[in-house]
Formats: structure tokens, C-alpha cells, sequence
């Protein structure tokens, strides 16, 4: 939580909402970083985070407080004693002029005051001949709809499925057999699928040191994902 709120998360308390412009925000704060080897708004929590901030930024003009979303912050802003800015080249004497440039304008307090990530990369000279908008074109914001898995609800044996399935990848050999759906019974001896999947169940139900039937002994496993389920389940998700 203290790392987010050295980044992006104290702008977004501000605003309650998500933009842009609050990770050209957090880009200043890791960039500032980089630069000094040091977190540059340590906060402890959101009013300390505030009063670090105000104390390098200065106080926040009337207009800027206005259009903050977070009531409480406005009030709080509002009633901060007055504070003026320092120059970023006194807070950071031995840092590059180009540099600082770009941080002081990363790290402005007010959203619409921050450039966006487009013209960071093309026209600030502190980039002059590394961005190639041939190689780095524009694009348009992903739409939500490729996030649509995010909403969707798992429950505790899809997500123990999903971890097994995702465990086969590592062995392609059972992989095929599992995707094969072969039947144990057509084995002298348990397949390869059959007795990684019944020591999965068996460090699922335990560490492996309390005493219980070792994942050899076992004569079922309950946990076990179910083969038809799954890649019925694979080919919806």
C-alpha cells in the first residue's frame, strides 16, 4: 500500500477516478527515483503523502483544489497553510537540466497540466533521438470488452482447474495424454496424468508432513479436476 501511495494511488484518492494522467504522474515519481535512488514522496499516509507533496509543489491554486473530486481533500487543500514552490534545480542541484524539464512537467500538481505519455516521447528534447514514431505509433485505448474475463466470477474449483491446466503446460507429454481424455482403465499401471493428479490433490489438501496417506497410498481423490468439466470450461473461457 505505502508503494502505490509513493506513486499514482494518492492522485487517484484525489480524483476517484482513473486517467492518463495519473500515470504520467506516477512516471514522475519512479523517473524521480531512477534519478536520485530514493522514493520521492515517502509518505506515511495520504495527509503526510499530501504534505510532502505541497512542500515541493507549493500550495495548489484555488482552480486546481475546484477540481478535485474528493471532497475531504479539497477541504484539507483549502485550509493548508500557504506554501511556494521550490525550483526543482535547488531541490536537485547535480540532476541534468533536460531532466529536470521533463520531471517538473510529469510532476504537476494539476491533472490538465500534465503532458500526455504521446507528447512526453516526441517532443520533449530529453528524448530527442530515441522515439521513432514510425516504430511507436498511437494507438487507441483498448476497449473494456477485452477485460471481460476480469468480471467474470471463478469459483474455488475453476481457479484449482485453471492452476492445474496451467501446470500441464510444463509437461507436455501428460498434457497430451490429458487432452486425449484417456481412460485410467486402459492401464496396467497408473499413467503419467493419473499420478500427477493425484499429487496435486494430495499437496492441495496438505503440506505433506501431517501424518496423512501419502499421495501413493491414495485410492481416490476427491479434489481431482474433472477431465470433461475442464475442457469444457477451457473452450468457453
Amino acid at each position: 500500500m505505502l508503494l502505490l501511495l509513493f506513486f499514482g494511488l494518492i492522485m487517484w484518492l484525489l480524483d476517484g477516478i482513473y486517467t492518463p494522467a495519473i500515470d504520467i504522474w506516477s512516471i514522475g515519481c519512479i523517473f524521480a527515483e531512477l534519478l536520485t535512488g530514493k522514493p520521492l514522496f515517502p509518505g506515511k499516509n495520504v495527509v503526510h503523502q499530501l504534505e510532502l507533496i505541497t512542500d515541493l509543489l507549493g500550495t495548489p491554486s484555488a482552480e486546481s483544489i475546484a477540481r478535485i473530486g474528493n471532497e475531504k481533500a479539497r477541504k484539507y487543500l483549502s485550509s493548508m497553510r500557504k506554501k511556494q514552490p521550490i525550483p526543482f534545480s535547488k531541490k536537485f542541484p547535480d540532476l541534468d537540466r533536460s531532466a529536470l524539464r521533463i520531471l517538473e512537467r510529469l510532476l504537476a500538481f494539476d491533472p490538465k497540466d500534465r503532458p500526455s505519455a504521446e507528447e512526453i516521447r516526441f517532443t520533449d528534447p530529453y528524448f530527442d533521438g530515441l522515439a521513432d514514431k514510425e516504430e511507436e505509433p498511437s494507438r487507441k485505448p483498448i476497449s473494456k470488452l477485452e477485460f471481460e474475463f476480469e468480471r467474470r466470477k471463478l469459483t474455488r474449483d475453476d481457479v484449482r482447474d485453471l492452476i492445474y491446466r496451467e501446470i500441464l503446460e510444463y509437461h507436455p507429454e501428460m498434457l497430451k495424454e490429458y487432452l486425449r481424455g484417456t481412460d485410467q482403465t486402459h492401464f496396467v499401471y497408473p499413467s503419467g496424468v493419473d499420478r500427477f493428479k493425484e499429487q496435486f490433490a494430495y499437496l492441495e489438501e496438505g503440506d505433506g508432513t501431517s501424518g496423512g496417506n501419502s499421495p501413493h497410498h491414495r485410492k481416490h481423490a476427491t479434489s481431482l479436476p474433472s477431465e470433461s468439466a475442464q475442457l469444457m470450461k477451457l473452450t468457453t473461457l
